[in-house]
């Protein structure tokens, strides 16, 4: 039973360990408040070695012991907090039971379409699920081949993805809506509605928000917080700062500040840690909108709302990537510009002759 070492290194915790006679070393996790020392990382260091120590490094197994001993403790290590509850979402839902008697080794491109056609067939998906299921599967086959425990490369690729359901259409938050939501919200809720749908911040990263981050007329992007876990921003562009220009966000910023003159988090809950604005909103501010004709969509339809509105108002299609901090062009405007039927009205009435008189 292989115990391994366990050491820091440029601001991350290591594990060394031997796996099929060869020294292996791999990154655990970033070095932060909640993993400080390494008997606090030991818990994590355990679930890697868990599969070498039981011996499914090199022997054939199931699917679903794969996924389970390897995959999962693997994408821990390299992905975010929030990409692996994505994992084990739809892994839970759509794959487990499909796998649990499946070879790892042998498994063919056909397999991996057999499979992708039962969950489509037991599950009324959208296509854009079933796409993310192909990508987990994808991910899955992937390091399997690369352990040693497929005989052959990917066997998800050159699967076809079935069509699926249309997937149902997503709310951006128009200007009307912010204006009728502000005057019902009040305090904390108030305030933070307010950065989201004046800045395009998403829930993490409001709520990694210190007071330390509001300078020089703009928020910087330090950090996200994910169900309680501290980690860096999603992408290098999503660490550029915000500018702070609409005065909405910068009084609203400026009475929250004086309400709270001892916080260090913005937006603070008990025992200084940041607030879940995600119970908030469902709960709260869902509660708080019952009677003025706005729905409570969610955070990221403000961040949605944010781009759209943007748009709507003539800013160039790269000026408001920028602003969303999006490294791809594609990813602002297929998925956070929508097409309202207020500006298809207006794009509409720019036809009439007499209007371009």
């Amino acid at each position: 039973m292989q115990k391994g070492q366990i050491f820091r290194r440029h601001g991350a915790w290591h594990l060394r360990y031997r796996a099929n006679d060869k020294q292996v070393s791999v990154k655990l996790t970033d070095y932060s408040d909640q993993y400080r020392t390494p008997t606090s990382v030991r818990p994590l260091a355990e679930r890697h070695l868990q599969p070498v120590n039981q011996g499914f490094a090199s022997d054939p197994q199931t699917v679903q012991q794969f996924i389970d001993l390897i995959y999962l403790p693997h994408a821990e290590s390299h992905k975010r907090p929030s990409t692996v509850k994505g994992y084990r979402n739809l892994y839970n839902r759509y794959i487990r039971s499909q796998v649990a008697g499946v070879r790892t080794f042998g498994f063919r491109t056909r397999d991996g379409q057999s499979l992708l056609n039962r969950v489509a067939a037991q599950h009324q998906l959208s296509h854009m699920t079933l796409i993310h299921v192909k990508s987990f599967l994808s991910g899955v086959f992937t390091l399997a081949s690369r352990v040693g425990s497929l005989d052959t490369g990917n066997s998800m690729q050159g699967v076809e993805i079935p069509k699926g359901k249309e997937s149902e259409p997503t709310h951006a938050y128009s200007k009307a809506e912010i204006d009728k939501m502000l005057p019902v919200l009040e305090s904390t809720p108030h305030v933070a509605v307010t950065v989201a749908a004046y800045t395009g911040l998403s829930l993490g990263e409001l709520q990694g928000l210190q007071w330390q981050d509001a300078t020089d007329g703009q928020l910087n992007v330090q950090r996200t917080i994910w169900h309680g876990i501290e980690g860096n921003p999603k992408t290098k562009a999503r660490k550029d700062s915000v500018p702070l220009l609409p005065p909405i966000v910068r009084n609203a910023l400026k009475q929250h500040r004086k309400s709270n003159p001892t916080t260090t988090w913005v937006f603070e809950g008990p025992y200084v840690r940041p607030l879940d604005l995600a119970t908030l909103g469902s709960k709260g501010i869902k509660s708080a909108l019952q009677g003025s004709g706005v729905e409570w969509h969610g955070w990221h339809a403000l961040r949605r709302g944010f781009a759209t509105r943007l748009h709507e108002a003539g800013v160039r299609d790269k000026i408001i990537q920028a602003l969303m901090r999006h490294s791809s062009l594609s990813v602002t405007m297929k998925h956070y510009v929508k097409a309202t039927p207020e500006a298809n009205i207006e794009a509409m009435r720019k036809l009439d002759p007499k209007k371009r008189k």
